[in-house]
């Protein structure tokens, strides 16, 4: 992943905790699940990422 990649996640990450928090806080169901939609979006993201690192290094290593 690189550093623009890693930075839209992150950013979407504190913001989608910046909307649960906020749905939370003026009872708000929408905004809430809304930022916790985000904070999955994020985690999926890295996740891909890392799964597309890890088959990289296995292409490395064996050759490919």
């Amino acid at each position: 992943m690189n550093l623009i990649d890693s930075t839209k996640n992150t950013a979407l990450s504190v913001t989608g905790r910046a909307k649960e928090i906020a749905g939370f806080t003026f009872k708000n169901e929408d905004l809430q699940y809304e930022g916790k939609a985000d904070q999955i979006t994020a985690n999926l993201r890295k996740a891909r990422a890392r799964g597309v690192g890890a088959v990289d290094s296995l292409k490395k290593a064996v050759g490919i």
